[in-house]
């Protein structure tokens, strides 16, 4: 009867030490627009890694006519950025780390947009 019971100890011990070593990813959704353009950021992250995807997208017509066009995107422990001569209206967004620091769940991440002399400063919140 003994051996029952510590037999059933051990292994109520070690299934108790498996379930906490899983890792623990969370998938955030991040939103947010300015005045000519939207953004749309979704992030998995764990522990130490984080990978993400999204878009921003020209709210206005004459997408053709954009011209070159730049983007920060920052958040907490990094920055997505980039130059594209040819957006056609939309910017792919795409960012990964492994075992790094990863970026808050509620933290916003900061959007700049420039093109033909204008400026789109907005927030990306999660939602």
């Amino acid at each position: 009867m003994k051996k029952k019971f510590l037999f059933l100890g051990l292994i109520s011990i070690f299934l108790l030490v498996l379930g906490s070593c899983g890792s623990k990813e969370e998938n955030v959704r991040f939103e947010g627009e300015g005045d000519h353009w939207k953004a749309l950021y979704l992030l998995n992250k764990g522990e130490n890694t984080e990978n993400g995807q999204g878009s921003i997208i020209y709210k206005g017509k004459d997408k053709e006519k954009l011209g070159k066009v730049s983007y920060v995107v920052e958040g907490e422990t990094g920055k997505l950025s980039g130059t594209d001569d040819k957006t056609e209206g939309k910017i792919n967004l795409n960012g990964s780390c492994s075992g790094c620091a990863t970026q808050s769940s509620n933290a916003p991440f900061q959007v700049t947009i420039k093109w033909n002399g204008k400026e789109d400063k907005f927030d990306l919140t999660p939602k």
